[in-house]
């Protein structure tokens, strides 16, 4: 071949090069505008990988979120403390939910901090996944295995699965994640799982503090509410804050942007009281966010928005069991208040049947282990239970 032709070939395989380069950097840029251009499948490795933007994802209650795995919109204001705008970018709740035909699952993520682990609580907790199945046969979901991360580059973990078993997965507690890929046989296919047999298909809606957060679980599936999502059979979003569950009116609204089937709150750990009151450890005067100033206008404005809707109102857990506390009684009062004035759908849960008795169920006296979170996730059930009328007796008695 000559040397003038060769040149001529070279010319044209560059500009090949040059067009497809850019093709894929335009599509690369549409994707960034709408993820529907975005490749949600690529087989490399033998395995058929799918974007968890695709996958049947619950506890995410809102679209227009900053990123995709955000617990709340884009637009909450300064009204609301900074610990919520920060910790909206975890991932506490959430949950792919569905069922394959692979033989051979392959889930990989990337956290959305470098924060891996605290030191009461392991990264299996804070960053990691775990896998649960539906056991026809025992008609419950089963713990199988914990996805660990060592780096924040991301974790990995690899399952051999039983085509047609329902896959249940617990996105991280205190961190949040950046990507989700999920890698099955080629020729497999994701399905979403069937409604409920509860018949509750709205979510169970979680507002509260770093226990409602999931501290200290020592891993996703631990979490009381997510234990409380697999045995009663219901969906769950939980709004769990670590020290900013404060109930600012402006929480209300968003709260009741959505569409539930019962509220839970239990915020008063970290509110203050305006006789700054000592006892029984409770927190003094915290402008801004004390349960006299902010309890009776966050549950009214709620209320107003969704008339129907249950609500469970908490008092503060204890591990060490000591009596009600002054933020304990006035949220008792005001229940007895609203009660008076024929509020219905209205659950008082007390703090006495919320921790073990033998003051194991904690890893530093205010965070539950895992111990403590059965046992909430057995209190708290009853009462979401009474507010939904659900009949079927939860399984928690373990």
């Amino acid at each position: 071949m000559k040397i003038e032709t060769l040149k001529i070939l070279a010319v044209y395989a560059a500009l090949f090069a040059a067009n497809a380069a850019t093709a894929q950097s335009a599509q690369t840029d549409i994707a960034k505008y709408d993820s529907n251009m975005a490749i949600a499948e690529v087989v490399t490795n033998g395995l058929k990988w799918i974007d968890g933007r695709t996958l049947p994802l619950e506890g995410r209650a809102f679209d227009d979120t900053e990123a995709y795995y955000d617990r709340l919109h884009a637009n909450v204001s300064t009204n609301v403390n900074g610990g919520v705008r920060s910790m909206k970018h975890h991932t506490a709740g959430m949950q792919f939910r569905f069922t394959t035909d692979s033989k051979r699952l392959v889930f990989k993520w990337i956290p959305y901090t470098r924060r891996l682990s605290m030191d009461h609580m392991p990264s299996t907790g804070v960053s990691g996944i775990d896998v649960y199945r539906f056991d026809a046969n025992a008609e419950k979901w089963l713990y199988v295995k914990t996805g660990r991360i060592k780096s924040a580059k991301g974790g990995s973990l690899s399952l051999d699965w039983t085509p047609g078993t329902p896959c249940l997965i617990n996105l991280p507690l205190y961190n949040g994640i950046k990507e989700f890929s999920l890698g099955l046989e080629p020729t497999a296919s994701v399905s979403p799982l069937p409604p409920r047999k509860s018949g509750i298909e709205k979510p169970v809606v979680f507002y509260g503090t770093s226990i409602t957060q999931g501290g200290c679980a020592s891993r996703p599936g631990m979490s009381f509410v997510n234990i409380i999502g697999r045995d009663l059979d219901v969906p769950v979003v939980n709004l769990g804050f670590s020290g900013s569950g404060a109930m600012e009116l402006e929480m209300s609204d968003h709260i009741a942007r959505i569409d539930a089937s019962c509220y839970v709150l239990d915020c008063i750990r970290n509110m203050g009281t305006e006789t700054g009151d000592k006892e029984n450890v409770a927190l003094g005067y915290l402008s801004g966010r004390n349960v006299e100033e902010n309890y009776e206008p966050f549950i009214r404005n709620l209320r107003a928005k969704r008339p129907n809707v249950p609500i469970v109102m908490a008092e503060q857990g204890d591990v060490y069991l000591r009596p009600p506390n002054v933020k304990d009684r006035f949220v008792r009062a005001l229940y007895e208040k609203l009660i008076a004035e024929g509020w219905e759908n209205l659950i008082y849960l007390t703090k006495d049947v919320m921790f073990p008795h033998d003051l194991e169920g904690t890893v530093d006296g205010t965070h539950p282990n895992d111990w403590g979170m059965m046992a909430l996730a057995k209190a708290y059930s009853s009462a979401v239970k009474k507010a939904l009328g659900l009949t079927k007796q939860a399984k928690l008695e373990r």
